[in-house]
């Protein structure tokens, strides 16, 4: 590698010498390491440099932090492989400067600030938050949260439902969303996840783990089943769920507009989980075959409409919150009606 000089070490400047001060009384007020924020303005302004006087090879800059001096040097490699690296002019370089490294540093600063907000905002995914409608951009809704911005697409809206900006909103929190302007985190209300949180908010056997939800099945802005057990002998969890005189249901429901919410006993017995899961329909009968996880439902003739539910609604869920296929006949002669659906993990 040969070496050549075209000029010397600048000597210090007034307005470099107070930057170099400047940035370290920043990085001691702000708690960022002072080699972090030294390399994250050099290399701003190396940028800077090539885009004010596009030299050719690669650029680097120094700023000496005790004289507060600039050094830029050019690399440039030749095709034999040989360098040479030589001191670039900077006199006319220093007066942009000082304002390169104050964007580059308050950059950096927002950088991290975002970066932070991510990490909090990671550690409760899956928690609800209030928020404020901004505004809605082709359908998707974005949600001021304070310190980080709530962006709910349209899938994870409930369908139907106006958002209007200023409107006060509950959200669930599900992940960060890297954007360069400000910190985004994706937030839903069409969850299952949403219902589920609501129903923790409102039962406090479920925070105590006296109550347990098992599952979840929900069509957002139509219908949700929620599955629930008990730990504890003697309590009735669907009764808690419900709370005193439907109090605690009702609360669900007025967070959920239109959305019907039924709540129903689990069980490790898959005749009886699965005659719950079609209420309000009652089932007179029910026959599980395991190796093809089916279940042949008879119900009464008169409740036939009611336990498929419109465009076999209610089956479909009760399908997806069980596990099994269902099948729904009607007793004592009736005309047979039909539904299957997947089954869903719990939340």
């Amino acid at each position: 590698m040969t070496l050549s000089r075209a000029g010397s070490r600048s000597q210090s400047d007034p307005s470099t010498e107070s930057l170099a001060e400047a940035l370290t009384a920043l990085c001691a007020e702000v708690g960022i390491p002072f080699e972090e924020m030294l390399h994250t303005v050099e290399a701003a302004l190396a940028t800077a440099y090539v885009r004010a006087f596009n030299p050719p090879g690669d650029v680097r800059v120094k700023l000496d932090t005790k004289t507060g001096a600039l050094e830029v040097t050019g690399r440039v490699v030749r095709p034999d492989g040989s360098e040479t690296v030589r001191t670039l002019p900077s006199e006319d370089f220093k007066r942009m400067a000082a304002q390169t490294a104050k964007h580059a540093v308050l950059r950096h600063i927002h950088n991290l600030e975002r970066d932070k907000v991510l990490r909090d905002v990671a550690e409760h995914r899956g928690e609800l938050a209030t928020g404020v409608v901004d505004r809605s951009e082709d359908g998707t809704v974005y949600v001021d949260l304070g310190r980080a911005e709530g962006v709910m697409p349209p899938e994870e809206q409930i369908p139907g439902e106006l958002l209007h900006p200023g409107r006060p909103v509950l959200v669930v929190i599900l992940d960060a969303q890297r954007n360069p302007r400000q910190a985004q985190v994706r937030v839903s209300r069409a969850a299952r996840m949403f219902v589920h949180r609501l129903l923790e908010a409102e039962v406090p056997e479920i925070k105590a783990g006296t109550v347990q939800v098992r599952a979840i099945a929900r069509e957002p802005g139509l219908r949700t089943k929620i599955a629930v057990s008990a730990t504890q002998p003697g309590l009735d969890p669907v009764g808690a769920c419900v709370g005193p005189k439907g109090i605690r249901h009702r609360a669900i429901l007025s967070e959920l507009a239109s959305e019907h919410v039924d709540i129903v006993p689990w069980s490790d017995d898959p005749e009886a989980f699965v005659a719950a899961s079609l209420g309000p329909a009652k089932a007179e009968s029910v026959l599980i075959d395991r190796a093809t996880r089916t279940a042949t439902v008879i119900v009464p003739r008169a409740q036939l409409s009611l336990a498929i539910g419109r465009d076999g609604q209610n089956a479909r869920l009760a399908a997806k919150l069980t596990g099994f296929r269902i099948d729904i006949k009607a007793g004592e002669g009736g005309a047979d009606g039909g539904a299957e659906g997947g089954a869903e993990p719990a939340p």
